[in-house]
């Protein structure tokens, strides 16, 4: 958009403002356009449709080939990447298709989010958040690198719940009960440690409620709680999320657990993933973090996991707090649905 000299990025826009004048020569619609470091523009507009077009953001799909000719086709300024999660592949996909090293995240920081990225994170980060807090909170996972140590805690413990380093989508997760290991189960935790050098070990709850917390990593470091996902899951993979506001989410967490300790967990995360996250330098990111609600024995109430898995990525709860803001319904359900080998994304009434 031109202003003048000057050129407006749609996505650097915080408010626009319209207002019909007339003047001797005829009516026209001043637009006041407010960008995120404070500064307005004015600009005119004959045709209300216009100033809609500004409202309305861009959106050109592309693929990786076409990326190096997006300036000449749009007319636009590729001024940033903004990936649903980075990793290796997905880099070398776009220095290959001629986007800017500038834009890029350097070598260095892709090894740092596969680091970070590694599931034995939570164990620490579990110890710092639930400090204090041990009796209204549950949480503990063990990291090895051994099968007999393995062995010797499923013996222990009957039923455990075993998660490799690095996978998602309930992927590279094995339930064992009874202390008992069949022999695909076996050789997958052999297999899972020699690979990947060590394995998650977790009690199995009694989860009464599965949901989420989501954040921002900006590039000089602060990370910023975005809202709750609460959502569902079959078989450990993500099934579909609940479209509705911050309250009404709020009110469902308070069925289990006071929202006091909801807050003061959320306060922690974002202090702790601050400081976790530092070696990422400007790295900016979306992650979320995942909790669960535990019904304790005998029906004594509820505890909650404030930290089952980070991922340092894009999650669908972040996807369902975006729907949620746009839709003009008081509540919904967003799912992922498989037919026709496709994938689709369906909202309904809840």
């Amino acid at each position: 958009i031109w202003a003048g000299s000057c050129a407006i990025y749609k996505n650097h826009i915080q408010s626009i403002q319209h207002k019909l004048e007339t003047g001797r020569v005829g009516s026209s619609n001043k637009v006041t356009i407010t960008t995120v470091d404070n500064k307005r523009y004015i600009i005119w507009c004959l045709s209300t449709t216009n100033i809609k077009k500004i409202k309305t953001p861009d959106v050109e799909f592309c693929t990786f080939d076409q990326l190096a000719h997006v300036d000449k086709q749009s007319g636009a300024f590729l001024h940033a990447i903004d990936a649903w999660g980075w990793d290796k592949s997905l880099r070398f996909q776009f220095q290959k298709s001629g986007v800017p090293e500038r834009l890029l995240p350097s070598k260095e920081q892709i090894e740092e989010v596969r680091r970070l990225s590694n599931r034995c994170i939570t164990t620490d980060l579990l110890i710092v958040v639930r400090k204090g807090l041990e009796e209204r909170t549950c949480g503990e996972s063990v990291y090895v690198s051994d099968k007999e140590i393995f062995d010797s805690i499923l013996l222990k413990q009957k039923n455990i719940v075993a998660k490799a380093p690095w996978s998602s989508s309930g992927r590279g997760v094995r339930y064992f009960f009874d202390g008992k290991m069949t022999e695909n189960a076996c050789n997958w935790t052999v297999n899972t440690i020699r690979n990947q050098g060590g394995i998650m070990i977790e009690p199995i709850y009694n989860k009464v409620k599965d949901f989420g917390v989501e954040f921002v990593r900006y590039n000089d470091g602060t990370v910023r709680f975005l809202g709750l996902s609460l959502f569902e899951t079959r078989g450990g993979a993500y099934t579909g999320s609940l479209l509705a506001t911050e309250m009404a989410k709020r009110e469902v967490i308070s069925k289990f657990i006071s929202l006091d300790l909801l807050d003061e967990i959320v306060c922690r995360l974002e202090c702790n993933l601050a400081s976790l996250l530092s070696p990422l330098g400007d790295l900016s990111m979306c992650l979320g973090v995942d909790m669960m609600i535990v019904a304790q024995k005998e029906g004594s109430g509820f505890l909650v996991n404030p930290c089952v898995e980070v991922n340092l990525r894009r999650t669908m709860g972040l996807v369902a707090l975006d729907i949620s803001s746009k839709i003009n319904r008081q509540q919904g359900f967003m799912a992922i649905s498989y037919d026709n080998k496709k994938y689709h994304l369906r909202i309904t009434n809840n």
